[in-house]
């Protein structure tokens, strides 16, 4: 019950010292949002997407799991124990406690007009799927004229989509403004908002 409410009694006091909380053992990363400063980076407007990490040395980018580590400061006067330690510290608000992993987008250089205008001119001798890396599909297309057009309409309607990525499991390269889509699902930390319509046809179910 104490640990619940230790991010409650936080958030009440102004200034903290250590023998306030000595003895208490509240890690970094449980603080509350008000209480940690997280760096998340700069996106490159050029492909609204995060350096890669393979190729840049720069403290925050995406790996090819599609995750940027985001390195969070506590704010000054905050006592709590960082990850890789076992004895609470008083934080300056420069120093990092913890990271906390944030979804990116993985981008290594396939630029998705690119994709499209040879999928759509050139898609019927598989040029699309050759520049993407699929080389068995784009020789297929190329000995059947793209599957007799067939596949290379597919194709279109696949790339302009978004559902066709490139071999390597990066995604597109795409400038400012451009049409990003993203891939909506439903998880366990999914939070569903019901309207008033909601509550009262289903109130006496509850």
């Amino acid at each position: 019950m104490l640990k619940n409410l230790l991010p409650l009694l936080l958030l009440l006091h102004k200034s903290f010292s250590e023998e306030e909380y000595s003895g208490i053992e509240l890690w970094c990363r449980d603080l509350p949002e008000e209480l940690v400063t997280c760096s998340e980076g700069e996106i490159r407007r050029s492909t609204q997407a995060y350096p890669v990490c393979s190729d840049t040395m720069v403290s925050h980018c995406c790996n090819s799991s599609r995750v940027i580590m985001s390195k969070c400061y506590p704010k000054a006067g905050v006592v709590c124990i960082p990850n890789g330690a076992i004895k609470a510290e008083v934080f300056g608000g420069s120093s990092i406690a913890f990271e906390r992993p944030l979804s990116c987008r993985y981008v290594t250089g396939y630029d998705y007009r690119t994709t499209l205008i040879l999928s759509v001119f050139l898609g019927m001798f598989g040029i699309d799927r050759f520049y993407l890396g699929y080389y068995g599909i784009g020789l297929f297309k190329f000995c059947t004229f793209g599957f007799f057009l067939l596949g290379q309409l597919v194709d279109i309607i696949l790339i302009a989509t978004q559902t066709v990525k490139p071999a390597d499991g990066s995604d597109y390269l795409i400038g400012l403004y451009g049409p990003i889509l993203t891939e909506v699902q439903i998880q366990n930390h999914t939070y569903f908002q019901y309207d008033d319509y909601f509550y009262k046809k289903y109130a006496d179910e509850f």
